[in-house]
């Protein structure tokens, strides 16, 4: 019998007994009247006992449906043992569905280049996605984990953090080993359950930033070895026509003014070669960089050009100081990655001619982010400040021989590998360049 039915019967004699009870108390006290009321008050236990077992029922549906039980059998309640089935498994669905969009955020998350942090109110960190964690020290770890922003870096970042209430978008200055990165910094202000969450996400424009500033370049240079060639290829061209039609001396032109018109005209069209030969040297720097990229042992090819570099470094007495492990595995193409490697340790070299110290260091090592960087250090007289702004910037050269596209050709070649050229002063003096690699 179901269970509002049962209630019902119950309540329906409870009522007539407790009308038939009264009625019978108001002729005076009776045995009847006695039985009646005791008959009442057990219906009315009947009834307090069979509210309490849905109530021990309900509590059990509660609790199964809260611990994802499934062994909960209800008998005498089939109706509330198929409806305790159907929410079960809605359930079920329902967390399992959200199980999967949570893996698949994290999946997600962790795939991403871009450094995601999440903090509470008080600036505690609560999570951060593996990009996030290349980015941060193990100090910087452990002082967000306890909501501490000491460091210089975190420093700036909390002054930020603690004044933004809903969002926040703008650029900061990172100190990372050995230079400075430019990040593009955002915060989001939300609530999850009541509680205030900031969602700060990091990301480094500088590889944009340069990788613009190279194809600005290659862009510039294009179009002006485009219409320098356009100029100089014709008229050396009419020059070497006009010298093929002079008339011959004695005739038009005196014997000298002849001679000095032919040198003209001679002149003009060997310097125009020369000019045609210097534009295609540049052609180079202006084309886009196609990298045939390979899985290669770094330390190998680093190697292979000192030791082509071998008899320059014998013959200056240069002291040659190495700190390589014993490999290093990363996506690159081997014959670019020796160029930009020969023209940096050439420049190296060339730097150390007049120095009374010479020793070339050539270091390669983990970052605090994981990273590979390798650091080619002379003791040359290094490079001034108002200088080392400019030596990215092609055709530009303090070397009376050079042509000024060593060094943003190397950069360029290197974008194409996923890496960054880098100039720093070396300690305590000298030049040192450093390639740091993204993988």
């Amino acid at each position: 019998m179901a269970f509002n039915t049962r209630l019902l019967l119950l309540l329906g004699s409870f009522t007539v007994l407790l009308i038939f009870s009264y009625q019978q108390w108001q002729g005076g006290a009776s045995a009847f009247a006695v039985a009646l009321t005791l008959v009442a008050i057990v219906a009315a236990w009947l009834i307090w006992q069979h509210c309490s077992t849905r109530q021990r029922q309900t509590a059990l549906v509660l609790k199964a449906l809260a611990n994802q039980d499934t062994s909960l059998n209800l008998r005498d309640q089939p109706e509330l043992q198929q409806l305790l089935g159907v929410v079960q498994q809605q359930l079920g669905n329902s967390r399992q569905q959200a199980e999967a969009k949570a893996q698949y955020l994290q999946t997600l998350l962790s795939q991403l280049d871009v450094a995601v942090l999440e903090f509470a109110a008080d600036g505690q960190l609560l999570q951060a996605n593996p990009a996030a964690l290349r980015m941060l020290t193990s100090a910087q770890q452990q002082q967000l984990q306890q909501g501490q922003f000491d460091e210089a870096n975190l420093a700036q970042l909390a002054l930020i953090l603690h004044s933004t209430t809903t969002h926040y978008q703008g650029q900061l200055q990172w100190q990372q080993q050995g230079y400075t990165d430019r990040l593009v910094l955002s915060i989001v202000c939300s609530r999850i359950q009541g509680q205030l969450r900031k969602l700060v996400t990091l990301q480094s424009i500088d590889q944009a930033l340069l990788q613009q500033e190279v194809q600005a370049y290659q862009q510039l240079t294009r179009v002006l070895t485009h219409e320098i060639a356009n100029s100089v290829t014709p008229m050396a061209s009419l020059a070497q026509s006009c010298q093929q039609i002079l008339p011959v001396a004695g005739t038009v032109l005196s014997q000298e003014d002849h001679v000095d018109l032919s040198e003209a005209l001679t002149t003009i069209y060997r310097r125009g070669q020369h000019l045609s030969d210097f534009i295609l040297s540049f052609k180079q720097l202006s084309q886009p960089v196609q990298a045939d990229l390979q899985q290669t042992n770094l330390v190998a090819i680093v190697k292979n050009c000192l030791a082509l570099e071998r008899d320059v470094i014998t013959r200056l007495d240069i002291h040659l100081d190495t700190d390589l492990p014993s490999q290093a595995l990363l996506w690159l193409d081997e014959a670019l990655m020796e160029q930009v490697l020969i023209n940096l340790l050439q420049n190296a070299l060339d730097a150390m001619q007049h120095s009374a110290q010479k020793q070339l260091s050539v270091r390669l090592e983990r970052t605090t982010q994981q990273q590979w960087q390798l650091d080619i250090s002379d003791t040359g007289p290094g490079i001034a400040p108002e200088v080392a702004e400019q030596i990215f910037i092609p055709f530009f050269t303090t070397k009376a021989t050079g042509s000024g596209i060593g060094l943003p050709l190397s950069r360029a070649l290197l974008q194409a590998q996923d890496a960054q050229l880098e100039y720093k002063p070396a300690e305590p003096g000298g030049s040192c360049f450093s390639i740091r690699f993204g993988q």
